[in-house]
């Protein structure tokens, strides 16, 4: 009998050795034989972003590990099974390619191309509006980018600065798909975990209060981006979470005019329409907003 017990104390502590803590990664680090740990590069409340090196192709990619608390959360699971599935479909300059859904020494991953930039959110500095030029650059290379998920019938959700990555040469890619789910499926938050799809800041008025989401609630997080880009400042963001949301449902934002007045003539509609708290006011898609921001553009 102690025998035993001592041999399945030792299988439990050889399980236990064999399980990944990426928390104790240390650059050179080798897991699965074969991803090299070069350094870590940032943390949510989804997972924990890891830049490896995969030797067999001698290749930088980013390995997502999924937080202990999405990975044992049955409805969460589902949402990056449908990350996998729809969204390494999209083979697009400006979208961040996904390559595959792994399970490592226990946890589970998503790995993906990696992409030297900063984020969109860096390039609003001290409250001051991005060149008007540069900003229309962005807004229509989004909404290249979303038109190609739009078609293969995926919603992103939660589009927001900190989800478009730039380069040094101005290219920019939509990243973090995670919580993005088809269309098709319906089942617009996943209320019965706790869990909020989506930012406060950037979020349509629809989405926050639980009803169907379709893709004109990423044309009115675009439009708060774009409000962001040509003024300086979000729209809403007095108080806390539960008061920026309230106000997105209100829809009284400041006119984009009156914070810049040196906006072109248009232009300030134009935000304002792709922020209609009725989402069949809006751009009824990305194309059309596209359209609408070239004339901006020179």
């Amino acid at each position: 009998m102690l025998i035993a017990d001592q041999g399945v104390t030792q299988a439990a502590k050889q399980a236990e050795a064999a399980k990944l803590d990426i928390q104790t990664l240390k650059s050179g680090d080798v897991i699965e034989g074969r991803y090299k740990y070069i350094d870590r590069i940032g943390r949510g409340a989804f997972g924990t972003v890891l830049l490896m090196e995969d030797t067999v192709v001698d290749e930088r990619l980013i390995l997502k590990f999924l937080n202990p608390n999405v990975s044992q959360d049955e409805e969460v699971m589902k949402r990056f099974v449908h990350e996998l599935r729809y969204s390494r479909k999209i083979t697009h300059k400006n979208v961040i390619r996904i390559y595959d859904f792994l399970y490592i020494q226990g946890s589970y991953a998503i790995s993906m191309e990696y992409f030297p930039s900063h984020t969109l959110g860096s390039e609003v500095v001290n409250e001051k509006p991005v060149e008007l030029k540069r900003a229309m650059g962005f807004a229509m290379d989004i909404c290249t980018g979303m038109t190609v998920a739009h078609q293969l019938g995926i919603v992103h959700r939660d589009l927001k600065p900190a989800n478009v990555l730039i380069n040094q040469d101005g290219l920019l890619k939509i990243v973090d798909f995670g919580v993005a789910a088809a269309q098709r499926e319906g089942d617009t938050q996943l209320t019965k975990t706790g869990y909020v799809i989506g930012s406060p800041k950037y979020m349509a008025p629809e989405q926050i209060l639980g009803k169907k989401v379709d893709e004109r609630a990423d044309i009115y997080a675009l439009g708060v981006m774009l409000y962001e880009m040509v003024t300086g400042v979000p729209p809403y963001t007095r108080g806390d979470h539960m008061s920026v949301m309230y106000q997105h449902v209100q829809g009284k934002a400041r006119p984009p005019q009156e914070v810049n007045p040196s906006l072109p003539p248009g232009l300030a509609e134009l935000v304002m329409r792709a922020m209609a708290v009725d989402k069949t006011k809006r751009f009824q898609s990305m194309e059309e907003l596209r359209a609408a921001l070239e004339r901006f553009r020179n």
